[in-house]
């Protein structure tokens, strides 16, 4: 049996350092002798002159034959002097009502889904109404409440009279 306790660690290192110097020098010379001999055959590369380019004459600078670069389509630049922001007073008051007609109808289809899962009736109906129209009371005077009032009488599972409709509001 062969232990090798009489080498040291300084000597291994230095005797596989040793294998793999000639390793990589076979390999080298093995793979790559016809371009190691090119490589010390040849010395200084010659300094080559760069080949002209098209776009470093002066007439194609001047006559700019790439064009302008145009914008996506329907995307158009202004100037900063071309636009404004309007203040409240021009703003048409109608508009500002229009995000509370589908909140509005939202929370009355959740009173009616209430009242069906309930079991509920008009009575039921009238006091869930009661808080949506609370809520939304800028909604009696603008003029999609008749939308409205046509959309419950559509949607209602019960009889609802056009008074009773009117009462719902005040």
């Amino acid at each position: 049996m062969i232990t090798l306790p009489h080498f040291t660690w300084q000597q291994f290192g230095l005797a596989a350092i040793g294998f793999l110097f000639i390793w990589y020098a076979v390999v080298l010379l093995w793979f790559g002798g016809r371009r190691l001999k090119a490589f010390f055959a040849r010395g200084k590369p010659a300094v080559r002159e760069p080949l002209p380019h098209v776009w470093e004459t002066e007439e194609f600078m001047e006559d700019n034959l790439v064009g302008e670069a145009t914008e996506p389509e329907g995307v158009t630049t202004h100037a900063w002097n071309s636009f404004g922001f309007t203040g409240r007073a021009k703003r048409n008051p109608d508009d500002e009502l229009l995000g509370l007609v589908p909140d509005a109808l939202e929370e009355i289809k959740t009173a009616l889904h209430t009242v069906e899962a309930t079991g509920g009736d008009k009575s039921d109906f009238i006091s869930l109404f009661k808080l949506v129209s609370a809520k939304y009371e800028r909604l009696k005077d603008g003029p999609h409440l008749a939308a409205i009032n046509e959309w419950i009488l559509e949607n209602v599972p019960f009889a609802l009279s056009e008074d009773e409709l009117g009462q719902l509001w005040e």
